[in-house]
């Protein structure tokens, strides 16, 4: 089925952006047709800008194909820019920390508009893993994490709404039943959630000065190895690992 075109504003500073998304973002590299198409630009407006990204070093195209793709020199831009965030810099000592105390997956999100963006992540040694790469987005609802951070969001009815519109019948979300349990995660202090079938995630919030979460560390397993008493000792690891590190990231 082919995908609708992305509404992009106008301009030639977004369309840019727009390409070299679309570009960064496939798994394979495009065709000038499947760019343009993606996009909803003609042909021609989608050639000019991708002469002008391979001319600035962000895209390549092949010789043998003739199709386009993002170079690294974006993942070199977005990895200066990730070693250099405070909250990742402060993380690293307590993700590892947490991830020896756990045995599982350890990971550091924050917000990005409607999503988390995975900034760090300590994956775990033993069989069976769960594992979401560095720098990939998740609708926040679907996540621990998410869960984690929503719950102190101001605004987070507008995200459970526009998500659940956005995800459509391809994840349909009970919007009423995650207000009720962002109230809970609220009050008890960490989230659940399962984003993956036989996956079982714990989240708790980075809270600092302000009365939303800065951050959010989630801890990932395999149900099947995760019983009840597992269950709290992930939790109360958690629990001290994300204030111990509030405490760190408020002297910043």
């Amino acid at each position: 089925m082919t995908a609708e075109p992305v509404s992009i504003a106008e301009g030639v500073v977004p369309r840019t952006f727009a390409v070299l998304e679309v570009l960064a973002q496939s798994s394979e590299p495009m065709r000038l047709s499947a760019v343009a198409l993606r996009l909803g630009l003609q042909k021609s407006t989608a050639h000019r800008i991708l002469a002008a990204l391979i001319g600035l070093g962000f895209a390549q195209q092949s010789p043998e194909t003739g199709c386009y793709s993002a170079t690294l020199k974006l993942w070199e831009l977005g990895a200066n820019v990730i070693t250099e965030h405070p909250i990742k810099r402060a993380a690293s000592g307590f993700l590892q920390e947490l991830q020896r105390a756990t045995g599982e997956t350890v990971s550091l999100v924050i917000r990005a508009d409607d999503d988390v963006l995975y900034l760090d992540k300590m994956i775990s040694p033993r069989p069976i893993r769960f594992t979401t790469r560095i720098g990939s987005r998740v609708p926040a609802p679907l996540t621990a994490g998410g869960k984690a951070i929503l719950a102190h969001a101001s605004d987070a009815s507008a995200v459970l709404e526009r998500t659940a519109v956005a995800l459509g019948d391809r994840r349909r979300l009970d919007v009423a039943a995650l207000t009720a349990e962002l109230e809970q995660v609220r009050e008890r202090g960490y989230a659940m959630a399962g984003y993956q079938p036989g996956v079982v995630g714990f989240a708790a919030p980075i809270m600092t000065r302000g009365p939303e979460a800065a951050a959010a560390i989630s801890v990932s397993a395999p149900a099947e190895r995760v019983d009840e008493a597992g269950r709290r000792e992930i939790i109360e690891h958690l629990l001290s690992t994300c204030a111990s590190m509030a405490e760190r990231v408020g002297r910043l």
